[in-house]
């Protein structure tokens, strides 16, 4: 059958219609898969268990992250968009595509900055993909694996902290939450042996924190000794308990000066008492009694004396007093001294006792405890003046001497021997003080810890010495920054310092933080081995709340603590407030 023209037109019509219907529904086709493709990249990303990100290579732009991303690398989210992290910027990106365009197989190892004094070890895998048509790179981003070189290196500096806990005389423990021994020093092991069980029983009370005792024990060898224990929680930054620490002092050597100090002031006493019965039985003794003894009538003429007596005034010989004035054979400066005294006995009928400091020609002093009592002669009936004077220049000196040691060592006891400042036991006993005024008063009481940052490293980079004299400075530095007399800085522990602030609220003690600061910085210690500044700083944290009779000084320096430990860890030379704290 032969077709005709219109046939042909209409076949041919009817067949390129067909095959652009066909290429309309491929192209419908070909849209949903490529926009299904993108979605399940896009969710594939928001899914993942690891941070990922994918990246714009042209502008750098971040097109899709993923929560993960958000909570370890602190991206963020706002409307449609991503944001890095304020410390970030587009060309720290750019650096990370340009690093992988030349080594595409390669790991790059980084410290993400999380913040201006905060940041988090990563490594970062990435590969080239297209995404709605740009070129982009997708990050695969996980925590940082420490290799064999990294785990050698934290056991050396775990060995050397070690090593530095063996040398010290104290006797340290730490043991696990569930009573577990987890570490023990030299010492520790060389007093308790085999009874490290007995050396880390629990103080009551320490489940608030801290608590101290005193108790008796013996050591190996059976020596007796006085230990002084201090046991502390540690806590993870997060609050939760990870074990104990227990430091004992032997305070065996101050408890007998103490001991020996007290028996020597009950002799003293006994000698006091002594002397006086000496004094009443020595008014009715003339020549034989040591002690220097006059006695003149209402008339002022002596009648009878002693050779103490007048070697006393300075007189040559015993005959030249008696049956004459005293203020005929010494000058008138030497009686005026007298002549009062003797007087008022006279006319008042009533003893009268005093410390006389007599100086001698060579420069020499002798005390004389001087008794003038009313005397009345029994031969003739008139009235005079029993004059008894002792020499208690031993006693005196040795008073003195008592007193000046007393004093010395009230303050060595109360005073750091580096530093010169208050010590722990200084800090706690005014602590206890002022927490129960506060607890009465209802006032708020601040409780201030300070560590200088890295300090280790100060030590090991310029020496001890130098540590030391950089200890002494900071210690000035606080002195000049507290102005309140009732306020109080201490020396707590090696590198820490601890200061109570009565009557201080939490804005006052930001201000009186801030001074510190200042005034640490003003002091320009060269600190190269610093991880914040070239130079030492300081980080504090502080506790400020009206104290309750339910709390305990105890609990609120742990708190302090726990705010010094924040600050640490966020970086060091700042200030962290506990958030139990309030005005």
């Amino acid at each position: 059958m032969i077709k005709t023209s219109e046939s042909w037109i209409f076949e041919s019509v009817h067949l390129h219609g067909f095959e652009m219907l066909f290429a309309i529904v491929l192209l419908v086709l070909f849209v949903q898969l490529y926009y299904r493709f993108h979605r399940q990249v896009k969710r594939l990303i928001e899914d993942s268990p690891v941070p990922m990100m994918l990246v714009e290579s042209k502008s750098g732009k971040l097109l899709i992250s993923n929560a993960v991303a958000a909570r370890v690398l602190g991206v963020r989210r706002v409307g449609r968009y991503y944001l890095l992290p304020g410390t970030l910027n587009q060309s720290f990106i750019i650096e990370l595509m340009d690093y992988f365009t030349h080594n595409n197989s390669a790991v790059y190892k980084i410290d993400w900055p999380l913040s201006a004094n905060q940041s988090v070890r990563v490594e970062v895998y990435a590969r080239a993909t297209d995404y709605h048509g740009k070129r982009c790179w997708l990050f695969y981003i996980t925590p940082y694996k420490q290799n064999a070189d990294d785990m050698t290196k934290q056991v050396h500096s775990l060995s050397v902290i070690k090593s530095a806990f063996d040398n010290l005389s104290e006797l340290i423990f730490v043991k696990g939450t569930n009573g577990e021994k987890l570490f023990t020093n030299r010492a520790f092991d060389h007093f308790w042996g085999e009874r490290f069980d007995e050396g880390m029983h629990e103080i009551t009370g320490v489940d608030k924190g801290r608590a101290s005792h005193r108790h008796w024990t013996v050591d190996l060898s059976g020596r007796s000794c006085l230990l002084e224990t201090h046991q502390s929680l540690l806590m993870s930054p997060q609050g939760e308990p990870l074990g104990m620490l227990g430091i004992s002092h032997d305070v065996t050597d101050w408890h007998d000066i103490q001991r020996n100090l007290r028996d020597e002031m009950e002799k003293r006493r006994d000698t006091e008492v002594a002397l006086a019965q000496s004094d009443t039985i020595l008014q009715n003794i003339l020549e034989a009694s040591p002690d220097s003894i006059g006695i003149f009538n209402q008339s002022l003429i002596y009648q009878a004396c002693n050779k103490p007596f007048v070697k006393k005034l300075g007189i040559s010989d015993v005959n030249d007093l008696i049956g004459r004035r005293l203020q005929d054979v010494i000058s008138a400066e030497a009686y005026k001294k007298l002549s009062e005294s003797d007087h008022q006995v006279l006319k008042e009928s009533v003893s009268q006792r005093y410390i006389e400091q007599v100086v001698h020609s060579n420069g020499e002093m002798t005390w004389y405890d001087v008794v003038k009592s009313p005397f009345r002669d029994p031969a003739s009936g008139t009235n005079g003046v029993l004059v008894m004077a002792r020499d208690v220049s031993e006693r005196y000196l040795a008073e003195q001497k008592l007193a000046e040691a007393n004093q010395e060592l009230e303050r060595l006891s109360f005073i750091d021997g580096l530093t010169q400042i208050a010590n722990r036991r200084r800090f706690d006993e005014q602590l206890d003080l002022l927490w129960h005024l506060h607890i009465r008063e209802q006032r708020p009481l601040t409780i201030m810890l300070c560590d200088i940052d890295n300090f280790k490293g100060f030590n090991d980079l310029y020496g001890h010495q130098q540590g030391d004299e950089a200890l002494i400075g900071v210690a000035q530095a606080f002195k000049r920054v507290i102005t309140r007399s009732s306020d109080c800085v201490a020396r707590y522990g090696g590198e820490e310092f601890a200061f109570i602030l009565p009557n201080t609220t939490v804005d006052g003690a930001k201000v009186l933080a801030q001074r510190i600061h200042t005034e640490v910085e003003s002091l320009a210690i060269p600190h190269q081995g610093s991880q914040v500044k070239p130079y030492v700083t300081v980080s504090i944290g502080f506790v400020t709340f009206v104290p309750q009779p339910s709390d305990s000084p105890d609990s609120m320096v742990a708190l302090a603590d726990s705010a010094l430990y924040r600050a640490k860890a966020q970086g060091r030379n700042q200030t962290c407030l506990h958030h139990t704290s309030s005005n």
